[in-house]
């Protein structure tokens, strides 16, 4: 019974639309976020469809809750609530928040960030996996970040990963 619901949650996942339709609030907590963290609004985008496919309500087999798919011990640790995580102005802020805190402890390395966010900011080195879910969810968002136009990252080859 349990591999058909893997089959299942596999299928969902990659039918995630690339451009969600986002309605006006999720819109605005978008941009409302964008001035108070150095984050780009099509990075926050990007992270936002990758994790939940636009889901204010989604929650995932880890735990992790809302748009921006966070867990409750990363909530708490920036005074956040776990029932916080489902509304969409306050998940966006404090996921924007979290992906602030990474860029600055990884200078600024996408690649970083992202195995980080998806793995756990507990991986010191937040180096990237040949293989497996932290790959394939860091390719995702890139992917997803180049349907945007005001945010472009250069994806370098997976030869010259960082170390």
């Amino acid at each position: 019974m349990a591999a058909p619901l893997a089959i299942a949650a596999m299928m969902v996942a990659s039918a995630a639309p690339r451009h969600c339709p986002y309605d006006a609030e999720i819109a605005k907590a978008v941009a409302s976020a964008a001035p108070v963290y150095p984050v780009s609004a099509a990075l926050v985008k990007a992270v936002i469809v990758t994790e939940s496919s636009c889901v204010a309500r989604a929650v995932s087999r880890a735990g992790a809750l809302g748009l921006m798919q966070l867990l409750p011990a990363t909530a708490a640790m920036m005074g956040a609530r776990p029932e916080e995580l489902f509304t969409p102005a306050r998940n966006i802020l404090l996921g924007t928040r979290f992906l602030a805190l990474l860029l600055r402890r990884y200078h600024g390395n996408l690649w970083r960030v992202l195995v980080a966010y998806n793995a756990g900011p507990h991986r010191q080195r937040a180096t990237l996996p040949s293989h497996g879910e932290t790959l394939a969810y860091v390719r995702r968002v890139l992917a997803y970040l180049d349907d945007f136009d005001d945010f472009a990252v250069p994806q370098p080859a997976l030869a010259d990963r960082y170390p």
